[in-house]
Parts: structure tokens; sequence; C-alpha cells
């Protein structure tokens, strides 16, 4: 019984102190540290219980953050921390956000960009901390011009206390004086107006002398700018040059006064002649068919008035009018006297 008793009792003493065996520094998950005064013990008792916490960066996302010393042995480590996001940067008007590295989380940055036209005020960078973007976002102030420069004999529209990006105004010349350069300059990016201030300047151009030609049509003098003039060359002239002439900004006449020179009558030009010797064929000589007809014609009637000539035709045709005359009357009459 006694033995029994004492045997008990050990296997107790042994059950006891094993329960009640120490626990060594816990070792938690990715991110975290031991939380309060456990940071600084080697030991835990057994029962003693400790928390972990994430680090800075991370935030807890799910799980338990305590865990157990039973019998020297800790219990699991459920505690999950996963890196802080900051979510998006605060929008910024006339601007856009830029991320770097593509992303919101823990280290990450952003950088804002303002449109064209606008300057940024502030900082252009911040990065995601523990406590979320770092600084206060920045502003986009849209560019300014100086007001824009005066020009001798003229002016220029709208007249305003300022003008920003992409405003525009337009210049004009007073008292008849010629614009030189562009009419309208436009406020830029870099806050000056584009491109320069153009000026005025007086234009006349001399009315033009052509000899040999005639006005057509255009301005009469006095001559400004952009008066064009057409003109003409007189018959027997040809023009040397444009036939409408306009003046410009430098009081001349483009592209040039023309000319108006007399034609040159056409040469003719030398011909060659080339003979070509062929042997004499039936036709070669013939004599065109009305040539001999008139021939023919011309022999008959001498022949026919020979022969009227020599037979008396004369006479007959006076007896046949009641006269007893003829060229060859009296002879005639003799003979018949005789007889």
């Amino acid at each position: 019984m006694g033995v029994t008793a004492l045997l008990l009792l050990s296997f107790l003493g042994l059950a006891i102190i094993a329960q009640a065996q120490d626990c060594s520094k816990p070792i938690g998950g990715p991110n975290m540290n031991l939380k309060g005064d456990a940071i600084l013990q080697s030991t835990f008792p057994d029962g003693s219980k400790v928390s972990f916490s994430c680090n800075t960066g991370y935030t807890p996302a799910g799980g338990s953050s305590s865990i157990t010393c039973t019998a020297g042995t800790w219990s699991r480590v459920s505690l999950v921390c996963e890196r802080k996001n900051c979510g998006a940067y605060p929008e910024v008007e006339n601007g856009n956000v830029d991320y770097p590295k593509g992303d919101t989380l823990y280290g990450d940055t952003a950088k804002v960009i303002c449109n064209q036209g606008y300057n940024l005020v502030g900082q252009a960078e911040s990065r995601c901390d523990d406590q979320g973007w770092t600084g206060r976002p920045p502003v986009c102030e849209v560019t300014t011009c100086d007001t824009p420069k005066t020009i001798t004999n003229g002016t220029y529209d709208p007249l305003k206390e300022q003008y920003t990006f992409r405003d525009v105004v337009r210049y004009t010349c007073l008292n008849d004086n010629a614009l030189n350069g562009a009419p309208l300059l436009t406020c830029s990016e870099d806050g000056n107006f584009q491109p320069g201030p153009p000026t005025c300047v007086w234009v006349d151009c001399k009315n033009p002398t052509i000899p040999n030609a005639e006005f057509v049509e255009g301005s009469r003098p006095p001559h400004r700018f952009s008066a064009s003039i057409t003109y003409r060359c007189l018959p027997g002239f040809e023009m040397k040059g444009a036939s409408t002439i306009t003046c410009n900004i430098t009081s001349q006449w483009s592209p040039g006064i023309p000319q108006c020179i007399k034609k040159t009558p056409a040469t003719s030009r030398p011909t060659t002649t080339t003979t070509t010797t062929k042997k004499p064929s039936g036709d070669a000589h013939q004599t065109k068919p009305w040539i001999i007809g008139v021939v023919v014609v011309a022999v008959l009637v001498v022949v026919a008035g020979v022969i009227s000539y020599c037979t008396g035709f004369p006479s007959f045709l006076w007896k046949k009018k009641g006269k007893h005359s003829s060229p060859v009357g009296p002879t005639l009459l003799g003979v018949n006297g005789s007889s």
C-alpha cells in the first residue's frame, strides 16, 4: 500500500512538473512583432498569453493577435499582416495623377502632372506611408500672359485685365496703314503671346507706266496694300511678264511690272528642193485635154474664115438683103453686059 501510494505521488509530481514547463520567446508570422512588455522577456511561464502587432506599413487582415503558452508550447499564430493600401490619390483639378510603380501600397509614390497650360503649385510627389499619403495635394493653376504689346498706328482687342492660356487677341491698323505680320496672337503655355506682335506700315505703290499697254481692270491711284491691276498689250505687241500685278507690303508691284514687246514677223525657213530624174514614160509629157480643145477650135475658125473669103460668101449675104453692090460687083456686071 505504501509503495503504491509512493508511485502515484511520483507520477503526479512528474505530471505537475511537465504541465508547469516554461515557454521560450515566441516567433510571430511575417511582418509582425511582439507587443508590449513581452518584447523584453526571454522565457514565459506556463499559461502566459502574449499578443502580436503588425509592423509599420502593414495592417491586420484576419486571425487572432494572441497566443498562449501551454506545457512549454505556444499555440499557433493565426494573425495575418498585409501591406497597407493608401488608396487612390485625391483628384487634382486640371491635372492627372501618375503612379510610377503602378500601385498605391505602402512605400509607393504618386506624382501629379498638370495639364497643358497649367502650372504646378505645391509638391508634385507624395508617398504612401503608415498614415496615408504624405503632404497636401498640389494645385494646377492656369498659365497667365502679360498684357500684349502696343504697336504704332495700330490697336488690339479684346482689352482684359488678365490674359490666360489660349486667349487670343487681334491686331488691326489705323489710318489706312497695312498690317505686316500675323493679326492673331495666342497666349501660350510659356506665358508669352505667340507669334510676336505685327507692325503697321504705310504702303503706296506708284502708278505703273507700261508703253504699248492698256488698262483692263483693277485698282486706281492711290494704290494701297493688296491692290491689283490687270493690263494687256496693244495689237502687234506681246506681253513679257505677268498681266496682273499686286501692290505688296514694301510698296512694290509683284511679281514685277510687265513689258509689251513688238512682235517680230515669222521668218520662213529655207526650203530644200530635191530633183529626182525619172525615165520618160508614155504620159510624162501628155498635154492637158482642154488645151487641145482650144487649139482645135481656133484652127477650125481660121479655116472657116479663109474658105468664106475665097468662095464669096459675103456677096451672097449682100444679095440676100436686096443690094446689088459687092466688093467684086463691077467685074461681074461687065461680064454680064458682054454676053
